[in-house]
């Protein structure tokens, strides 16, 4: 016989009846419990039938005669025995009874044993305040990892803004630098590794990024009609791609002319004053380069102030061969007859460029 009985949190649980007193536990709340014993013993279940008998022998299919399990061959009709291995029998039995066995038997030292089905989840024995407690703690941990993960990305980006800042001001400075030696390759390339960094800049809202950014941008647009090897597909200058377009910007270069002009001569006369400063100062390089200096600076505002239809006439390209041949003077200070020639070269281009201009006898440049 075995013995039935309710835990306090509902659970019905299944005992030998040997075990009457002794403790086991409840696998749903972990609750020990005493077996009932005498007047409290509960309600008492059948415990399992007894073991099943085994057949020792077999019928023939053929002549169904009883053959040893062993045998293969009938002995009374010879008859190859083909069936399965015979199966135990059931004997006669009773009703049958469903019994819950126990899921564990008590051990040694009396240790409480696990009667009944599957343990429930930690989850579900916690009380009431110890799940909202999980769930705070949860929820506090992603918060946590949500927060060290804003922080990480922060101060990798800072460090992105940072750099992307230190790296555009340092290309302006030695760019300048570069300008002024007439390098314009070195420095061409050291603004458009700066030019990486613009979203960075861009993205700060500041007036000092944005500025620095501007000022890189308008040095690498002047810039790529110096150097050999711009980065730009096809050539750096404005072309018609017809009759009427051609016609349509001379209308207009002819309109704004003037404004050209003017703009053209700043630049012209910077270079010129720079040039003959070094034909009449030929052993003072260092001021050479800060006049050179403000040619460029000149420059560089010349081509923020026009248009790409008005940098595609004559006299623009006659004004960049002015400027090539100022640098040039400087890359060969140390070679008196070079440097000479230099000059001179650029005194000739600007002053070509200044007598075009002010006649107006001007054209886009390829026509």
């Amino acid at each position: 016989m075995s013995i039935l009985f309710r835990c306090p949190c509902g659970r019905s649980m299944v005992a030998e009846d040997d075990r009457a007193g002794a403790v086991v536990m409840c696998p749903n709340c972990r609750r020990s419990l005493k077996v009932p014993s005498g007047k409290d013993r509960g309600v008492q279940i059948s415990s399992a039938p007894a073991a099943t008998k085994v057949r020792t022998s077999r019928l023939c299919q053929r002549c169904r005669k009883e053959v040893s399990v062993d045998s293969q061959m009938c002995p009374h009709c010879k008859a190859i025995l083909l069936d399965a291995a015979p199966v135990a029998a059931a004997a006669p039995a009773a009703k049958a009874v469903p019994v819950a066995r126990p899921a564990q038997i008590a051990g040694a030292g009396g240790q409480p044993l696990l009667y009944g089905g599957a343990r429930a989840s930690w989850f579900s024995r916690l009380t009431p305040g110890g799940k909202a407690g999980a769930i705070g703690g949860a929820a506090g941990f992603v918060l946590v990892l949500v927060l060290i993960g804003c922080f990480i990305y922060s101060a990798w980006y800072s460090g992105q803004v940072t750099e992307a800042r230190e790296t555009a001001q340092k290309a302006v400075s030695q760019g300048r630098k570069l300008e002024n030696l007439g390098k314009y390759q070195d420095a061409y390339e050291l603004y458009w590794v700066a030019l990486n960094y613009e979203d960075y800049l861009r993205d700060t809202r500041e007036a000092r990024d944005a500025d620095l950014v501007d000022a890189v941008k308008a040095r690498i647009t002047a810039f790529q009609y110096l150097v050999a090897q711009p980065k730009v597909k096809g050539s750096v200058y404005w072309r018609p791609k017809n009759q009427q377009e051609y016609d349509q910007a001379m209308s207009d270069l002819r309109r704004n002319y003037q404004t050209y002009k003017e703009w053209l001569s700043v630049v012209a006369d910077a270079g010129l004053a720079a040039a003959q400063f070094a034909l009449a100062n030929p052993a003072n390089q260092a001021a050479f380069d800060g006049e050179v200096g403000k040619a460029m600076d000149a420059y560089v505002k010349f081509i923020s102030q026009t248009t790409e239809q008005q940098r595609a006439q004559r006299t623009f390209q006659q004004l960049i061969e002015g400027l090539r041949s100022l640098c040039g003077a400087n890359r060969n200070w140390a070679k008196p007859a070079e440097r000479e020639n230099y000059l001179k070269n650029t005194e000739g281009y600007l002053n070509a460029a200044k007598d075009f201009a002010s006649r107006g006898d001007d054209d886009l440049w390829g026509r």
